[in-house]
């Protein structure tokens, strides 16, 4: 076992808690929705994952220099307190390496039982066949659960993998007797995607009736929209990856 470390920078005792995912995958639909979350919430720090699982972003050893500040890669967990419920979010630079994925969210679980979760979600990016295909996706391991989500615009997949720490978490957590389901934005994956990010935390504000403004990330899709249009000069058709024979994949 590689070296593992979690570091409580706060004793909290949250109401209700939802532990909710996002790192980088696919559009970094995920880690803008985070990041968009922890931001827009006032949440605060909780607590930091440092592991020889967690690289730098290009998957070398080593640390981020920072003005005056030497920082190693980390898993970092925020609480957002709600009035219904508070949202524990998980959010990081980086995934952890494959051969580390089952320890860091063995750890990242482990925590938040002790805080008291009982529900986990993940987010992430899907790549359609074809650009008519859009909106939110999800996989859940509660009968009841998806069709909240259903409730809420949410469509089911009905097949495919989802990748990476996206699909790995809901699956453990499934293991630990947990709740869990992961919600995937339409994207090309080819770019960032704060449009998706926006379809992913809408649905997500409206199953757990929290408010977030969206307006910023509205702004920052526009923005995203027109310098995809001057990088790619190619239709929008040809911007999707063709369905491969076989199942797809998303995370």
């Amino acid at each position: 076992m590689g070296y593992m470390e979690l570091i409580k920078l706060k004793d909290v005792r949250p109401k209700n808690p939802v532990l909710v995912q996002g790192v980088p995958g696919l559009g970094l639909v995920g880690k803008i929705a985070a990041n968009y979350l922890i931001e827009s919430l006032e949440s605060e720090k909780i607590a930091v994952i440092y592991s020889d699982y967690l690289p730098l972003p290009d998957g070398s050893s080593g640390v981020r220099i920072e003005e005056e500040d030497i920082i190693p890669p980390s898993y970092d967990l925020y609480l957002a307190k709600g009035d219904n419920l508070d949202l524990i979010i998980l959010t990081s630079e980086v995934q952890p390496t494959i051969f580390g994925q089952y320890e860091i969210g063995e750890l990242v679980l482990d925590y938040a039982i002790q805080l008291g979760v009982k529900i986990v979600i993940t987010m992430g990016g899907y790549v359609p066949g074809s650009p008519e295909v859009k909106g939110v996706f999800a996989c859940s391991n509660d009968e009841e659960f998806m069709k909240k989500l259903n409730e809420v615009g949410v469509k089911p997949l009905t097949g495919g993998y989802v990748t990476g720490a996206a699909g790995l978490l809901v699956g453990l957590a499934d293991l630990k007797g947990l709740t869990s389901a992961c919600l995937l934005g339409t994207t090309n994956g080819a770019f960032p995607d704060p449009k998706a990010s926006k379809m992913v935390l809408e649905a997500l504000s409206k199953l757990f009736k929290f408010e977030i403004d969206l307006e910023k990330l509205e702004k920052e899709a526009e923005i995203a929209a027109e310098v995809m249009k001057e990088e790619v000069k190619l239709p929008e058709t040809e911007i999707y990856k063709e369905e491969e024979k076989g199942l797809p994949y998303h995370g």
